[in-house]
């Protein structure tokens, strides 16, 4: 073969592989671009992730074969190979997002570390191109969120003070006009981390404790587990409607600490080494959850819909869209953290509709003249009132309600007979307890992590390592043996011996009864308003039972505050 023919074929396989990475590029960005198109409900947007998925793994893969090739000869910059895994992340967290599944959220942390790890964005300051420190700084708040969810505060430390300096090196390099968006980012996070800490109780050094906050291995339902018709908690809608609560973009404290009480612990092994990005990142993804025959596979964890502020518009479409997804033997899931919501009417008068908890409000458009507000119809309507749960009653619903109006949903009336239940926080807390509605319910504290609850409602602000583990496993032992005196309790309703064959459900059921008991016992909660409220009600021979007290004094004494606990009077 003369040797001029072998020289002019290099280029062409050059070119030819260049071609099929600007094609794959394009295309991956096209496919990234419409993702925010799609519907938000349902699950008619699966079959467009997993296109999107098959041309981003392509794509990877022909840029790590022929990385030297399109480094000489297309010009590819590290921070390009930094984009495009910050894409991917991007794709594992959202996919999270639709299906709850925390393995898909670990292996978007994985991708995140790797580009922190490679450093992929370290010289995008020298490019003088402030649209590329633009996105370096959303990977860096997206890392931050991820590393949130996943409870890596360490490493949620570093990554800010990180990004302090890249959003003053922004400022100082490009006068931008957003600089105080992203001094708004900086304070959310830090007022977000802040809020976590002044609810923790701490070690010897300082150094805050920690607990499991997802569903634990351990925790599985036994009644009627291989029953064909066994319950399963299938759609969760959670609702972030309180207008002072600290956030980090659109997620409230309460909606952090829930939506991880509806999850399984991910797997300690990821799939990806943090070091090494894999060949193939999405091969482990599986979006088939229809089978064949048009029936919902089993899922880990229940699908979760995140509303923050929304209208009550936005709020009935997600209730039935999910109302309508749900199938035979499923449960759906409302979560309701927001401000109260009252009329100043006589009941006789409301039609049933006194009021329940506020909604989002979209300001209405300015008239010529001026128009008279009837401030009591606004809130009307502007509210999501306990009517307006009855239609959903026709399948299973369990509704949890952290509220200063909670107790409005007591009366909701059981018309079709199907399994209900509605869990309500406390309307006040005794004056010796600091308001921490800016910090989180703690109603929904205590529905995430008791011990974290039961240490404010305390005052531990601070025990050695040993007794804390101590209390952690004392706590779960009793959380096992409230379960069990729910299964066997013959008078306990119906609705709840249903949603207790759900792992979530049941755990939310025993973290109630111990709430219950727990604040039944506190010297400063003797009013009934400062204890939560449930419909239907438990047998009163259950939350008075001593077996379950003398744990909580067991508890109180491990942790020296037996004083504040007394059953003398409630048994």
């Amino acid at each position: 073969m003369p040797a001029q023919e072998t020289t002019a074929r290099v280029p062409l396989t050059v070119l030819r592989l260049t071609i099929e990475y600007r094609y794959f590029l394009d295309k991956s960005q096209a496919l990234f671009a419409g993702l925010r198109d799609l519907p938000h409900t349902g699950r008619n947007w699966q079959p467009y992730f997993q296109r999107t998925f098959e041309v981003y793994t392509r794509l990877w893969k022909h840029q790590q074969i022929h990385r030297a090739v399109l480094e000489k000869e297309y010009g590819l910059k590290r921070y390009e190979i930094g984009e495009l895994a910050s894409k991917i992340g991007q794709l594992y967290y959202h996919y999270y997002l639709r299906t709850s599944d925390t393995t898909y959220l670990k292996e978007s942390f994985v991708f995140y570390e790797a580009i922190h790890h490679r450093q992929y964005f370290k010289d995008v300051l020298e490019t003088k191109q402030p649209s590329l420190m633009i996105k370096k700084l959303r990977y860096f708040a997206r890392f931050i969120v991820v590393c949130l969810l996943l409870n890596k505060h360490d490493m949620i430390k570093s990554l800010m003070d990180e990004l302090t300096i890249f959003v003053d090196e922004y400022q100082q390099a490009y006068k931008p006009t957003d600089s105080d968006e992203w001094k708004v980012v900086l304070s959310e996070i830090e007022t977000f981390l802040e809020a976590e800490k002044k609810l923790a109780t701490v070690d010897t050094e300082g150094k805050p404790f920690t607990a499991p906050y997802r569903l634990q291995l351990d925790r599985m339902a036994r009644i009627d587990r291989n029953s064909t018709d066994r319950l399963k908690l299938q759609e969760a809608i959670l609702v972030g409607n309180y207008q002072n609560q600290i956030k980090f973009s659109e997620l409230t404290i309460d909606l952090y600490r829930i939506l991880q009480s509806l999850e399984r612990e991910p797997p300690l092994n990821a799939k990806a080494n943090p070091q090494n990005i894999q060949a193939e990142p999405m091969s482990s993804v599986d979006t088939k959850d229809i089978d064949e025959q048009g029936k919902s596979v089993k899922r880990t964890n229940p699908k979760k819909y995140l509303l923050y502020r929304p209208t009550f518009a936005q709020m009935m479409l997600y209730l039935i869209t999910s109302f309508k997804d749900l199938g035979d033997n499923s449960a759906m899931l409302l979560y309701l953290s927001a401000d109260g919501s009252k009329r100043t009417v006589k009941p006789e008068q409301s039609n049933g509709y006194m009021g329940g908890v506020a909604t989002a409000v979209i300001a209405p458009k300015k008239t010529s003249g001026p128009e008279k507000v009837d401030t009591d119809q606004n809130a009307l309507i502007h509210s999501f009132h306990p009517a307006d749960l009855i239609p959903l009653t026709r399948k299973p619903l369990f509704v949890i309600v952290d509220s200063n109006n909670s107790t409005a949903f007591k009366d909701i009336p059981r018309v079709f007979d199907r399994p209900f239940a509605c869990f309500m926080s406390p309307t006040e807390y005794p004056p010796s307890i600091k308001d921490t509605t800016p910090l989180g319910g703690l109603f929904t504290l205590f529905l995430h992590c008791p011990i974290k609850a039961f240490a404010f409602f305390s005052d531990i602000t601070q025990c050695s390592p040993e007794i804390w583990s101590q209390g952690l496993v004392h706590l779960n032992e009793t959380e096992k043996q409230i379960s069990d005196m729910l299964e066997t309790d013959e008078q306990l309703d119906k609705s709840y011996k249903k949603f207790m064959q759900d792992d979530f459900l049941r755990q939310f059921c025993v973290r109630f009864v111990l709430c219950s008991v727990m604040l039944q016992g506190h010297v400063n909660f003797k009013d009934p308003k400062h204890r939560p409220l449930a419909t239907p009600s438990f047998p009163s021979s259950l939350v008075s039972h001593p077996q379950i007290s003398n744990r909580v004094e067991e508890l109180a004494k491990l942790f020296s505050v037996s004083p504040l606990y007394s059953y003398a009077e409630s048994q």
